[in-house]
């Protein structure tokens, strides 16, 4: 399996650097940045496209963890959120915010545990609800996503395929759509491992 690519948001140096230590306990757990400021944590998610965040909710100058996870929905991306806090009040926020889960400052080994023990049960899910979906693909849109795999773009698939961009483009949403995944990104990391899934066996 790949590695899990992971970004921790916090405003306290100590705090990032803390919870970076723990993560190096789980060897799947690749931490691409620890950062201290908002706007640049934003930056790196929308560049990165990491699998995980792990989020404090009480940021500097009063943006809060809700705050990014509105400016991620306006860029139509959005990774696994655990939200970090010193603050109990916030979970039904959380809650509302569909997050993945919730973890108290200062965070204990043992529940950061079973977070990321949840979370790795949740990708295996996910692998394999994406293959029974796949099932429900039309013969275009298997067409059209395999082309996706190898790496085309939507106009080189148009002239492939003989159909117009904008019919391209509607496969791509449905395919995105029918197999619940949120982003073509997303969709490759999916299907590098699962290839990643068969090599092993």
């Amino acid at each position: 399996m790949n590695p899990i690519r992971t970004i921790i948001i916090d405003d306290e140096r100590n705090a990032c650097d803390r919870l970076k230590r723990l993560l190096s306990s789980f060897p799947h757990i690749q931490v691409l940045d620890s950062i201290t400021n908002s706007r640049q944590g934003l930056d790196a998610i929308l560049r990165l496209k990491p699998d995980l965040v792990f989020l404090d909710i009480e940021l500097e100058n009063n943006v809060s963890a809700f705050d990014i996870l509105q400016q991620l929905a306006e860029n139509f991306f959005r990774p696994c959120i655990i939200l970090v806090t010193a603050f109990p009040h916030y979970s039904i926020k959380a809650i509302k915010n569909e997050v993945f889960d919730y973890i108290l400052k200062p965070v204990d080994i043992d529940e950061l545990k079973v977070t990321i023990n949840r979370f790795m049960d949740h990708l295996s899910l996910k692998n394999t609800r994406f293959l029974k979906e796949l099932n429900m693909l039309s013969e275009r849109e298997s067409q059209v996503l395999r082309y996706v795999l190898e790496g085309k773009n939507s106009r080189e698939i148009a002239d492939l395929l003989f159909i117009s961009l904008n019919t391209v483009h509607t496969h791509r949403r449905n395919i995105l759509k029918k197999t619940g995944v949120s982003s073509l990104v997303e969709l490759l990391r999916i299907n590098f491992n699962l290839h990643d899934q068969r090599e092993i066996q």
